[in-house]
């Protein structure tokens, strides 16, 4: 695949591949490879944030409290009247 990139646009590549020693190949190769894992979590491992992890090694996750919900009616969900 090729792309008519500008020279400015060609050169902040080249800067930004020069700056974590990889070749330009390889740099966009790793820009376009999707992520394994847990979204995010490598980006964290990169700034040297260690997440919490559980006995097998699988991170624990923040849980979020979103109030107390009881089940929901018929006509909670759906405007028709009957």
């Amino acid at each position: 695949m090729s792309l008519d990139l500008s020279l400015e646009t060609e050169a902040r590549i080249e800067a930004r591949a020069k700056e974590q020693g990889m070749s330009i190949d390889a740099y966009l190769e790793r820009l376009m490879t999707p992520p394994v894992g847990v979204p995010g979590l490598e980006i964290l491992k990169q700034a040297g944030i260690q997440p919490r992890t559980t006995a097998n090694g699988d991170p624990v996750l923040p849980a979020r409290y979103l109030g107390v919900r009881g089940s929901l009616h018929r006509r909670d969900i759906y405007d028709d009247v009957d």
